[in-house]
């Protein structure tokens, strides 16, 4: 492939050349102060810096094979800074080029309660979240598979039981786990949280279709509230919202990211922390394990 790739170089210098000279105008560099030549599985560059009586002159030709096409190009005297970062052995790099990038994503996945208190039963299966990074900018070094990412964005999550037990807040602000009255109907009774979070993520690189993310997620827990659905034994409706529920403010995610031939990503994400402050929950506390899939 660098063979094949280093034959194209010379193949597009050597047309450059002809036409030139058909015009009578030769590109000839007398006494270059240093000439580099960088070589990837899909990237040759030829660089000259400086000539006779000028240091600050620069060439550079670059090719880049894309789906078994190539793309030339060639510049002289860029205004602009760029740095260089090129290991000694890049075999298998499928992505030779430095990469920055501005994206906005969105994630799908379920819920679960991890350790939870006695009586607390989450159902994974009707427990949902749903997060929306706005912006997440994304940097790799030149000839580099690691990076890393910072992002900012917007977080639901609920944390549903569907059995006999339900959240309950008493007068003096205390959540605990109670059960409903006899002849009661259950529909369900869950705890929402809504958040701001900041994620910062460091990226392996495997290769063009295969990449993996791991790092913190900072939640800032802005509201969270309990709802009671239910039917009473005189065959009544009851939706019950409780706001001021006394959540932690602050807590942090552990998420894993793998992202599928370039395509798709799974998640999962894991947080130590209990839901919410242990000072005004009795016997009503658990850790979030969420997971699912981010587009």
């Amino acid at each position: 492939m660098k063979k094949l790739m280093i034959l194209m170089l010379l193949a597009i210098i050597a047309t450059t050349s002809k036409a030139s000279n058909a015009d009578n105008d030769t590109l000839t560099i007398e006494k270059p102060n240093k000439v580099q030549i960088i070589t990837g599985d899909s990237i040759q560059k030829i660089k000259v810096y400086g000539r006779e009586g000028d240091d600050k002159y620069t060439y550079e030709s670059n090719i880049q094979l894309v789906d078994s096409n190539y793309v030339s190009e060639t510049s002289i005297n860029k205004d602009s800074w760029s740095f260089d970062f090129v290991g000694h052995n890049s075999k298998g790099l499928a992505y030779p080029l430095e990469r920055k990038s501005l994206s906005s994503r969105v994630g799908i996945g379920l819920c679960s309660a991890i350790g939870p208190d006695e009586g607390i039963s989450v159902s994974t299966g009707s427990s949902w979240e749903i997060f929306w990074t706005i912006a997440a900018y994304e940097y790799f070094a030149y000839a580099k598979k690691d990076g890393f990412s910072v992002g900012f964005g917007l977080d639901w999550r609920n944390y549903r039981m569907t059995g006999f037990n339900y959240f309950s807040k008493a007068n003096d602000g205390t959540i605990s786990v109670e059960k409903y009255p006899v002849g009661t109907e259950p529909d369900f009774s869950r705890i929402k949280v809504f958040s701001l979070q900041i994620p910062l993520m460091w990226q392996h690189r495997f290769n063009k279709n295969w990449s993996f993310a791991l790092g913190p997620v900072i939640n800032f827990n802005t509201y969270a509230s309990i709802k009671n659905k239910y039917t009473d034994a005189d065959g009544k409706k009851h939706k019950d919202v409780l706001k001021h529920i006394h959540q932690k403010p602050f807590t942090i995610d552990i998420m894993a990211e793998l992202n599928i031939l370039n395509e798709i990503s799974v998640y999962c994400k894991y947080s130590p922390m209990n839901i919410l402050n242990s000072d005004y929950s009795n016997k009503c506390n658990f850790q979030s394990l969420s997971f699912g899939i981010y587009l």
